[in-house]
């Protein structure tokens, strides 16, 4: 398994991470012998760098990583996990989480990250005191630093406040709203570790791929699948240390490890490609938005374009997988499009879209 430095901090990192929110469950719950399996298999095989979070698998995730680390023999192995930023209330809730998951992890800590930021939640966060709580992280020798779901811009703001140790950002080949190539590698220029996350869209980009994006593929003439494609891409870029994979398999590891373990540059014609790729799924729309904005500010506070794109992102990545986690978990109840009144002042629309009733039919799919 190749390795990279991660940032500046003391970790040789494995290229593939593996994030342990997708694992296989048995009526609701973490189904620990294939959680065994997987994670045996993943780590025999050169994956050092464990992700996971405090609601993963309903609290059960961190309770399995400890335990399994506890009872066996994988001495050279960082372990990452989040503070639930939407539950705390106080300086003292940060503490009290942390001792928690601390618990929960049998002490194996190395990495903790302030879970979801977006700016009105690291704005709260900074008033109850989170840099000296990173501080305090930091002076018992554990990494600090954030996953990220909003704009890039508002990572710019966050990434400047503080000398953060690694950042956790969403981008792939259609994907870099959140995060792209240039936000990353501002991270990683100022010694930040870059870890990625979603490179596959929650397994959008490899299921039900849309014909003619499919088409693009088998027109370029490599030897390649689709998730090669995916991670080839992310690894290609010199700033990306870690790439997670929610892997809830053991061929899909075994898939994910090949494919790291040969490194392999990507070519301008390969880059061409990826171009073409993401220009076909950008083009799949069934609401012509273009986010120019007139609709906004909505009165009720319902984020109008953001709502309209993961419309479209249903149609385009054909599944509500990974669109169902951003409506419900990511996005503000406030902005989600189940807080629109119906009131109409969203309707001077240039595309003469119907919004409310859009943010109906998204609802209807998501709520």
């Amino acid at each position: 398994m190749i390795q990279r430095k991660l940032g500046s901090t003391d970790i040789e990192a494995s290229v593939l991470g593996i994030g342990v929110m997708r694992f296989p469950e048995v009526d609701g719950r973490l189904d620990r012998p294939a959680a065994d399996r997987i994670m045996a298999f993943a780590l025999d095989n050169g994956i050092n760098y464990i992700d996971t979070g405090y609601t993963y698998h309903g609290g059960e995730s961190e309770v399995f990583i400890g335990d399994f680390l506890s009872e066996n023999d994988y001495p050279d192995v960082y372990v990452a996990t989040k503070l639930p930023t939407w539950l705390v209330r106080d300086r003292r809730d940060m503490e009290s989480y942390l001792n928690e998951q601390m618990e929960r992890l049998r002490g194996k800590l190395d990495i903790y990250l302030l879970h979801n930021l977006k700016m009105d939640s690291w704005l709260a966060l900074k008033d109850m005191g989170v840099l000296e709580f990173l501080d305090s992280l930091r002076d018992e020798g554990i990494y600090a630093g954030f996953s990220f779901h909003d704009t890039a811009d508002v990572f710019f703001d966050i990434f400047d406040a503080y000398d953060w140790d690694l950042v956790q950002v969403q981008h792939n080949i259609v994907d870099d709203e959140q995060a792209n190539p240039a936000t990353i590698a501002h991270a990683r220029s100022q010694g930040a570790g870059t870890v990625i996350m979603e490179p596959l869209r929650g397994g959008s980009l490899v299921r039900n791929i849309p014909p003619e994006v499919m088409e693009i593929y088998e027109m370029a003439g490599r030897p390649r699948k689709p998730v090669e494609w995916c991670l080839r891409y992310l690894w290609d870029m010199d700033a990306v240390d870690v790439v997670l994979s929610g892997m809830s398999s053991i061929s899909e590891v075994k898939e994910n490890i090949k494919i790291a373990s040969s490194p392999e540059e990507l070519t301008e014609d390969d880059h061409a490609i990826l171009r073409e790729v993401k220009r076909a799924y950008r083009m799949r729309k069934t609401v012509p938005c273009s986010e120019c904005g007139y609709c906004m500010p909505c009165p009720e506070g319902v984020d109008i374009p953001r709502n309209l794109r993961l419309l479209n992102d249903i149609y385009r990545f054909m599944s509500t997988r990974g669109v169902r986690t951003e409506y419900r978990k990511i996005m503000g109840e406030a902005e989600r499009a189940s807080n629109c009144s119906g009131c109409g002042s969203c309707m001077p629309c240039p595309q003469m879209i119907d919004i409310p009733s859009e943010l109906r039919r998204l609802h209807e799919k998501l709520g």
